[in-house]
């Protein structure tokens, strides 16, 4: 017998949970019987101890021929391979109604910026082939609510496709709000909504300048939107606005116990639109979200973002088969980050996919490093959550790893507080 290699632990309080991130097995155990469960992982064959049966149960003691990475691989690749449902982010314009200071969709230089009519019926025709019975896709920009009426129309056609359920969401920055669309989307089976938040009053107008809408119509959109979905407040975090950024939770508490919930996210720099002045460092940036999510549970609020103790094999989107990103002129990605069709590996026509057959294959670079034949990543506890990070930060020279990676017990103690604490 051995223990395992990817659990971790941390003490709440009277309790010390113990978390395998191989498994999704949850332990909680009384401080004063920690002692005798630490004991009986540093000796896996003392099957005689109180503790053996239920370790051994959840797996925190395993075989000695069980091979753990083996069985992350096969998990990974079950899921990248899976031909359940088709997931669809559709880039329906690049156009905004705002100029973020921060967008890393800015200064690129689009060849094509937004679907035409054609386009949308080119989708509808490809869907109508897929062989998967469900399909799901998140309508994408720029700002997709200023096509609106495109993707209303293209719902109402879906509607009639017997031969396959859809279900929507949108990602959107909540200043457009249009009753009729999101009482029929809700009918066309939208599943939620996630908002991109970065504060209240004037830093909301430094960092998101627009002469269209103010975060006072952010925040009463928002609220009219849960009426017919669940809404996601994603706070895009950076040095202006982390010290004010409790403002939004402020506007919002009265709407705590209905389907909001909140989301964080990193403002990161980029080449093609540098904002490092305002970016927060990594480790800031954690210590500020754990911080920001244990006040906003205190508050009663809903945190939904702890996709590390929510294991489903992919990391990303990018590595599974079934998950595409399709953009104007209905070239596809694998990446949402990626616009330029030379980065594209195929392309919808005539209600078929297109293979780029001169498409550069990345096998062999850095770009497609293989984490379990790399001795950092099989001995990092995150492994059986990232599967090797991200590559489009890797290719651009960035550190892949998930922000996470440091603080995973105060990671699960969150994970704790959200799904199982009573209140």
């Amino acid at each position: 017998m051995k223990k395992s290699s990817y659990f971790i632990s941390t003490r709440i309080d009277d309790f010390v949970l113990y978390y395998n991130l191989v498994n999704d097995t949850l332990l909680q155990l009384p401080v004063d019987r920690n002692e005798g469960c630490i004991e009986c992982l540093q000796n896996p064959n003392n099957t005689m101890s109180i503790y053996w049966p239920k370790l051994y149960e959840d797996k925190f003691i395993i075989e000695d021929d069980y091979d753990e990475l083996k069985e992350i691989q096969r998990r990974h690749w079950k899921t990248v391979n899976s031909a359940d449902e088709l997931n669809l982010t559709v880039i329906s314009t690049l156009h905004c109604n705002s100029d973020c200071t921060y967008c890393y969709q800015r200064n690129l230089g689009f060849e094509y910026s937004e679907m035409t009519e054609a386009d949308f019926d080119g989708l509808y025709t490809f869907l109508l082939g897929v062989p998967q019975k469900k399909i799901h896709i998140n309508w994408y920009g720029g700002e997709p609510l200023l096509a609106k009426e495109q993707i209303l129309k293209f719902c109402a056609k879906a509607d009639k496709d017997k031969r396959h359920t859809y279900s929507y969401s949108i990602s959107t920055n909540a200043s457009v709000y249009d009753e009729k669309f999101f009482r029929m989307m809700e009918r066309y089976g939208m599943t939620n909504v996630t908002v991109s938040v970065v504060g209240a009053g004037e830093v909301h107008d430094a960092l998101r300048p627009s002469t269209e809408y103010d975060s006072d119509r952010v925040i009463k959109n928002i609220i009219s939107m849960t009426r017919y979905t669940s809404v996601v407040v994603n706070l895009n975090l950076c040095k202006s606005n982390i010290e004010s950024i409790k403002e939004i939770f402020e506007e919002l508490s009265g709407y705590r116990h209905s389907s909001l919930s909140f989301s964080f996210s990193r403002i990161v720099s980029y080449a093609h639109r540098p904002c490092a002045e305002i970016e927060l460092d990594v480790d800031t940036y954690m210590k500020r979200v754990i911080e920001l999510a244990n006040w906003a549970l205190d508050h009663q609020f809903r945190i939904s973002d702890m996709s590390c103790f929510q294991n489903f094999g992919v990391y990303c989107g990018v590595y599974a088969k079934n998950n595409y990103v399709v953009g104007p002129a209905l070239y596809l990605y694998q990446c949402e980050r990626s616009y330029n069709p030379s980065d594209s590996f195929a392309q919808i026509a005539n209600g078929a996919l297109v293979y780029h057959l001169n498409r550069t294959d990345c096998a062999g670079t850095e770009l497609c490093l293989d984490p379990y034949q790399v001795d950092e990543c099989r001995a990092c506890k995150l492994l059986p959550y990232c599967n090797g990070g991200c590559d489009y930060l890797r290719k651009i020279g960035k550190n892949a790893c998930p922000p996470e990676k440091d603080y995973l017990e105060e990671y699960l103690k969150l994970y704790y507080r959200i799904f199982y604490e009573k209140r």
